[in-house]
């Protein structure tokens, strides 16, 4: 039990760890959330989507979570692994089926060639944050 007066967390504890959080971030991304609605267009004779809306473009780190693997879906190879991708803390909130491209990385180049495009599934939170966690899927890019 704290004594009167005394917290147990220093009042300060984010903004300290905030700076050691972002220095471990080696590789780049950019989160982006694809445009919900199809607008009609009368000379492609078809619907189009607008270009999706950038969140964030900058410094990441990330980890699989699970080895990829290659699963069989409807006669296709698919790719598919779990990655957290973690950002600094910011005003952006993330939500789930936005998408994070892995853009550079310094240690570890052959994970973002060729570029992967992941799905995010879910969006960790907490009332300490010094970091934004994403849980993403690896998965093989759909066209509409």
């Amino acid at each position: 039990m704290p004594l009167p007066n005394t917290h147990l967390i220093h009042p300060q504890f984010e903004q300290h760890h905030r700076p050691v959080a972002d220095r471990q971030a080696t590789a780049t991304c950019r989160v982006e959330r694809p445009a919900q609605q199809a607008e009609w267009d009368d000379a492609a004779g078809k619907n189009i989507y607008p270009p999706p809306q950038m969140l964030y473009e900058g410094p990441c780190r990330y980890q699989y979570l699970s080895p990829a693997g290659q699963p069989v879906v409807a006669d296709t190879t698919t790719p598919l692994a779990d990655v957290r991708v973690t950002l600094p803390v910011g005003e952006v909130v993330y939500q789930a089926n936005d998408l994070v491209t892995l853009t550079a990385t310094a240690t570890n180049p052959d994970l973002v060639e060729p570029p992967r495009t992941l799905t995010v599934v879910a969006v960790s939170g907490s009332s300490i944050s010094w970091q934004r966690d994403l849980t993403c899927q690896l998965r093989q890019p759909t066209t509409r």
